[in-house]
């Protein structure tokens, strides 16, 4: 995490921390076993109190998504199936925000998936 975040207010900011490294890990910023920023380093970076990082990293461990070896650091899991399950729930949050959105605009099912389809067919949104 190079770049200090802005937060929300109608999330914790411990989730928004998590939100934060899955993103980077579904999208290649960090790679399987990658080493994340310690726990003080990373408050430091962020402006925000060493227990809501804390908080972040033991939602995470308990999620399995990151591994903290004492003296050594904090690794992003090796399991590949984890990196895959959070894409395909990244995946499902992102479609089913987008078809809710245009429901409430109006437009039925068939005109949402022939809108993506033709957006698809055109490579926009690529």
């Amino acid at each position: 995490m190079e770049a200090a975040m802005e937060f929300n207010q109608k999330e914790p900011i411990y989730t928004q921390i998590i939100d934060d490294i899955k993103i980077k890990f579904i999208n290649g910023t960090y790679k399987l076993g990658d080493e994340i920023p310690s726990r003080r380093e990373l408050a430091k970076t962020l402006g925000v109190n060493p227990n809501t990082i804390q908080r972040a990293y033991r939602e995470m461990e308990e999620m399995n998504l990151i591994m903290t070896a004492r003296g050594q650091g904090s690794f992003l899991t090796n399991d590949p199936g984890m990196l895959e399950s959070l894409r395909e729930e990244a995946l499902h949050e992102a479609v089913s925000r987008s078809i809710e959105l245009l429901r409430s605009f109006g437009k039925s099912d068939q005109e949402i998936l022939e809108t993506m389809k033709r957006y698809m067919e055109q490579g926009k949104g690529l």
